[in-house]
């Protein structure tokens, strides 16, 4: 609790409107309103937000998460449809980011604001101010795409090492470089893995290829599904050989 206090008394230095509360469930909520002024292009942009950031149990091992409450941006927005919390970048990313300075006001300055000054570019110019982005599973994909500087099979095939927490740093980089990992895309592993667990990541693989197979593509599965899939995979097809 005091290191709350603390954090978001640094917060107010800069967002003076924002509160701590507790909810009814005991719950550690800053709110209240979000103001910016970004320089992009040449021109000033000003806006403001209602928000409400939840505080996690674990803080600051993991992040919080927020909302906004003023009705402002609309749900199709890069938002979370079960929750409705701000989507604020590949889920692994805003672990990353967040871990480099473990504070509200970093929060809300590294993560919160671009999103809210994005919404703010789109909502007068119909398009955003870095490009367009994809929503869902494949804006994931591209976001992995992009770390590692790969196309989407290699990504998965490293997304599995990271799933199945085993990533020796001799063996061959499976991006094909015939590198071994340690000298191609290990580091990149290594970025990742302290902020996100391994079944997180297996999650986001099997929702790949789930995606990948309903499309009708055509995976290496022994290469890109993680270990308990894999296996799960191979005890259904031996009931179903047995069946018939």
């Amino acid at each position: 609790m005091s290191l709350i206090i603390d954090q978001v008394a640094e917060a107010q230095t800069e967002q003076p409107d924002l509160e701590l509360v507790l909810d009814s469930a005991g719950k550690m909520i800053v709110q209240g309103t979000l103001r910016f002024c970004i320089e992009h292009d040449g021109r000033a942009f000003k806006d403001a937000y209602q928000v409400e950031l939840t505080v996690p149990s674990d803080y600051p091992d993991s992040p919080p998460t927020i909302r906004e409450t003023g009705n402002a941006i609309p749900g199709n927005f890069h938002k979370f449809p079960k929750t409705g919390n701000l989507c604020l970048g590949a889920p692994v990313e805003v672990r990353r980011v967040f871990a480099q300075d473990q504070t509200l006001l970093s929060f809300i300055n590294r993560l919160v604001i671009p999103y809210l000054f994005s919404h703010s570019y789109f909502h007068d110019h119909g398009e955003l101010p870095h490009g367009d982005l994809s929503h869902g599973l494949l804006g994931l994909l591209e976001h992995y795409k992009e770390f590692f500087g790969a196309d989407a099979l290699t990504v998965m095939k490293l997304l599995k090492l990271l799933a199945d927490a085993l990533a020796p740093p001799l063996m061959r980089c499976p991006c094909g470089s015939g590198r071994t990992l340690q000298d191609c895309h290990g580091p990149k592993l290594d970025e990742l893995r302290p902020h996100y667990p391994a079944n997180c990541f297996a999650a986001e693989v099997r929702e790949m290829v789930t995606t990948a197979a309903a499309a009708g593509i055509c995976l290496p599965d022994r290469e890109v599904m993680p270990k308990r899939m894999w296996k799960n995979r191979q005890k259904r097809r031996k009931k179903e050989g047995r069946g018939r």
